[in-house]
Order: C-alpha cells, then structure tokens, then sequence
C-alpha cells in the first residue's frame, strides 16, 4: 500500500492553468459531510478541490469525471460508485498487470471516473486516510488493473503533462492536445439539447 500522502498544493491550481474551461459551469458545491455519510468513507482532499473548480464533465469526451450522489438532482447513472455486482462476479475483471505492484481487492475498489476508450478510474479505498488512496484504473485495451501511487489529481496531472513511462489508458488522443477542454455535464447536456456536438 502506498503510504505517501498526496498533496494537494499547487496540484489542481496547475491543472486549471492546463485546461481550458470554455462552458460558463464552474465547479460543484457538494456537502462533503453528507458524502462521507452516505458513502462510509471521508473524500481525499484532492478530489474535493478539483470538484470545487470542475465538477463532474469530462476532458475532450475522452476522460470523465464523476462526482458523489448526494446533490438532491435527479439520478443521471453516473456518480461516484463501487464496482457493480455483476463486475464483482465476472473472474476475467480480476486480472492485475503488475502483481509485483500490487494486486487488490475490487470490493474496495470505489470509481471517480472512466474514459472513452472504456477504462475505469478507481481508489483503492483500504487505508483509513484517505488521502493515501492510490489510483487504479482497469486499462480495458490490456484487460487488466494496474495500480498508481498517487491522488486523483495527481494522476491527472501527470497525464496532462504526459509523464507516464507507459500510457496508463486506452484511449490515446490526449497527449496529442495542447490545451484539452473541460466541459461540465450540465454544458454538455445543454448543447446536445441545441442539437449541438459540445465538442465540435
């Protein structure tokens, strides 16, 4: 387990100078204490701060971002969540690409986001502070998990500036973009309901 406590300075405040944010919806203002209330767990201090400048949305329809269920808004299917049962039962998900690096348990596996290319982003959620939480994302190409020591926001960063030795995601466009976009679900849904591609 990783037992370095991720920071959270200047992270998320260098992520907003990477990416632009061309809809007019900044951030989400979520009651943390209700959150951790209905999900049993406190959220890492990273993930609170970049909630708080992005929200939920996604980065060029290629990385998605969710946030907890706890906003009174209608159910969308896509907030923060654990692994589903039908995942849980299916032996082929449990595949790790690098045991040496770690191998964990799905059932304490809990997803901040997923991608285009089909992955999906996890917490290893076992450490009581969960500002240790890794990042491991199953990498649908590969079909396996491997497990990064570092916060969401972190790890986010380090794709922005391409600091991988090997891509950690299936979809590869992002490198390939020099300013991505961050739009917000609420300016997605918006322009779609103009008949509009938001990413046009």
């Amino acid at each position: 387990m990783n037992s370095k406590t991720h920071d959270t300075s200047d992270v998320v405040a260098e992520i907003i100078r990477r990416v632009s944010r061309p809809g007019p919806t900044r951030g989400e203002d979520v009651d943390w204490t209700v959150a951790s209330e209905a999900y049993g767990v406190s959220f890492p201090a990273d993930y609170r701060a970049f909630v708080a400048a992005f929200g939920s949305g996604s980065i060029e329809d290629s990385l998605s971002f969710v946030t907890p269920a706890v906003h009174g808004e209608p159910l969308r299917g896509d907030w923060v969540s654990r692994i589903s049962e039908a995942a849980l039962a299916d032996s082929t998900l449990r595949h790790w690409s690098d045991p040496a690096a770690g191998v964990h348990r799905l059932e304490d596996m809990l997803i901040w986001g997923t991608t285009a290319g089909a992955d999906t982003l996890c917490w290893v959620t076992t450490d009581p502070d969960s500002n240790r939480w890794p990042v491991a994302v199953y990498k649908r190409v590969d079909a396996g998990w491997s497990v990064y020591p570092c916060g969401m926001a972190e790890f986010l960063l380090r794709l922005l500036r391409d600091d991988f030795e090997e891509w950690p995601l299936s979809d590869i466009s992002l490198p390939d973009i020099p300013v991505p976009r961050f739009l917000h679900y609420k300016d997605q849904a918006a322009a779609r309901g103009r008949f509009e591609d938001p990413w046009a």
